[in-house]
């Protein structure tokens, strides 16, 4: 029987967990304590504090995807809110519940929603809140209902909720529709210098604060110090290694790059999972600890397997979360000077200061650190290779920032982009300029190929790139964005007065910058890359192919076709 209380408490924090699930009618401590204001809640509330003072009938939708708060705001406002703002409100937590299981989602909106049918719009009734998915909405405003809903169906077309663009959804008072989509939010905002984490920030403060209504400190503080092992317990040391803001914020940072770099969906659920996942190893056991308190090798083995550091990148095939994360392992980052560190280390025969020096400030020094377990890592190249790897993944956490350039681009162009400063984009519009050029291959005079593929003979045109910038959002006027959208649309002038856009993600900003950096696309670029592809073809039509063309032949001759009033003129360059 596993007797770890701490354990125990985290286990509140799996998927599996009945914590894990929310609903209207139970809101306990556990949950009140845990809760965190997000931008989206505070702008429900203002929405709702409007509807209240209005007396007119109104439908609240708050939409969003599975996992990401919904029902849990409700809940939280039914059963915890101090200003009880949906008191009076009807509450349908899921829009596919209904007390006829044979009823489809769609029939069950419909019999929620019929007090705001186009019929019954103007008729007294009660406010209602609904909590629903936006694929479920779509489903429903494009379903044979849809003649019933023609002004509920207006309302979502014109507030964007099914798009991708940001829309401010203040209170509108000429509405009897309201919205808070979960969608127009991110776990983190962007300013000038970067992301900030700070909603996933005050999860893990939640857990990992020194808080007496907080039940994971209380577990560590008062059942650990008495536990037989807990001067040698993995899950206690995780738990101080975690106590350092800074190294959360680290963690914290790297959820978001996932976020940005691999378009990981991450929800509220999923981060308390992560969470249990670096704190609790899945195969953690009280007394198989206990077992190997006499074998010190052994011990030591599991013990660093079991430790933050390396749940962190080795938790392969736990969640995709972890898989992912296992490509941001400092171990994989490589330079001179860290392969000399590791030749240095390797070839010493005593790497007590090296040890010594690394867990310092870790809680892991009190058994990686201890004489009798320094011995054995200095006897045992498998211990001595594991503590290696500790050492480098511990140093990354506590160095909290790395040196990545195109990360550092793509997040300060995102801002401006979003932030409405078109005219601060000017590097990025010339990195366009510059990948198209190299992706198409040029001339010395800087025209675009546009075929070799014809027995040596190569054909160029010249292109004129010209930046439309009136399709960037307006000015935010804010230094911290809440609400983005995370991609750049970059725009350039088309042929016939029309607009070519480009959007640019993280995958294809990473590829721009390395073409400008003399890169050679490959296949998998084709492959990945379809939308550059199509750009680069829309701008290859801009160009003077009508007028004039360059052709350069096998000798490396160059002749200019030209087209005027009385016909073509060759030129031998």
């Amino acid at each position: 029987m596993d007797n770890c209380k701490l354990s125990k408490a985290f286990n509140r924090l799996k998927k599996s967990s009945s914590d894990s699930i929310d609903n209207t009618e139970k809101f306990d401590s556990f949950k009140d304590y845990m809760h965190v204001v997000r931008a989206a809640e505070s702008d429900l509330k203002n929405i709702l504090r409007s509807v209240n003072d209005s007396g007119k009938k109104t439908l609240v939708l708050l939409c969003g995807s599975a996992g990401d708060g919904k029902s849990h705001l409700l809940s939280y406002l039914k059963n915890a809110d101090e200003e009880h703002l949906i008191k009076d409100y009807k509450i349908f937590n899921d829009a596919t519940e209904s007390s006829a299981p044979s009823k489809t989602a769609i029939e069950t909106l419909n019999e929620l929603l019929n007090a705001f049918k186009d019929d019954n719009l103007e008729k007294p009734g009660q406010n209602v809140i609904l909590a629903i998915n936006l694929g479920v909405l779509s489903n429903f405003v494009e379903s044979d209902y849809r003649a019933e809903y023609s002004l509920l169906r207006k309302y979502v077309d014109e507030t964007n909720i099914l798009t991708t663009q940001v829309n401010m959804n203040d209170y509108d008072e000429k509405s009897h529709f309201q919205h808070v989509s979960f969608s127009d939010y991110h776990m983190y905002s962007l300013t000038e210098n970067g992301v900030h984490a700070g909603y996933i920030e005050d999860i893990f403060s939640k857990v990992f604060s020194y808080n007496p209504d907080n039940i994971f400190y209380m577990a560590y503080s008062e059942t650990c110090a008495e536990c037989p092992l807990s001067k040698k317990c993995p899950v206690k040391m995780n738990y101080e290694f975690l106590c350092s803001e800074s190294r959360r914020k680290y963690i914290a940072n790297l959820l978001v790059e996932t976020i940005i770099k691999d378009k990981t969906i991450l929800t509220t659920r999923e981060i308390l999972n992560f969470i249990y996942n670096i704190v609790v190893a899945q195969d953690f056991s009280y007394t198989k600890f206990q077992s190997l308190q006499s074998d010190e090798t052994s011990y030591l083995r599991e013990f660093m397997r079991q430790i933050t550091p390396s749940l962190l990148f080795d938790s392969m095939d736990v969640t995709t979360l972890m898989n992912t994360l296992s490509l941001y392992d400092p171990l994989l980052a490589r330079s001179e000077a860290a392969d000399e560190e590791a030749i240095s280390y390797y070839v010493s025969a005593d790497v007590t200061n090296e040890i010594i020096d690394s867990f310092l400030d870790s809680p892991y020094k009190q058994v990686l650190c201890e004489a009798g377990m320094v011995n054995r890592i200095n006897l045992d190249r498998t211990l001595k290779s594991a503590v290696f790897n500790l050492m480098v993944r511990e140093k990354a956490v506590d160095n909290k920032s790395k040196d990545d350039e195109i990360y550092s681009g793509y997040l300060k162009d995102l801002y401006f982009y979003n932030s409405g400063f078109g005219k601060k984009l000017g590097n990025l519009y010339g990195m366009i300029e510059k990948a198209v050029t190299q992706w198409c291959g040029s001339d010395e005079d800087g025209n675009l190929c546009l075929d070799n593929k014809h027995g040596g003979f190569s054909v160029y045109e010249s292109v004129q790139f010209e930046p439309n910038l009136n399709l960037i959002p307006e000015q935010a006027g804010e230094n911290e964005l809440q609400r983005f959208i995370p991609s750049i649309i970059a725009s350039f002038d088309g042929s016939h007065d029309d607009v070519i856009n480009l959007d640019i993600d993280y995958a294809l900003y990473d590829l721009l910058y390395r073409l400008n950096k003399g890169y050679i696309q490959t296949a998998d670029d084709r492959n990945n890359h379809a939308d550059f592809i199509s750009f680069v073809e829309r701008v290859l039509q801009t160009g003077n192919l009508n007028k004039q063309v360059t052709i350069v032949m096998p000798n490396g001759k160059k002749t200019t076709i030209s087209s005027g009033q009385f016909g073509y003129k060759f030129r031998v360059v």
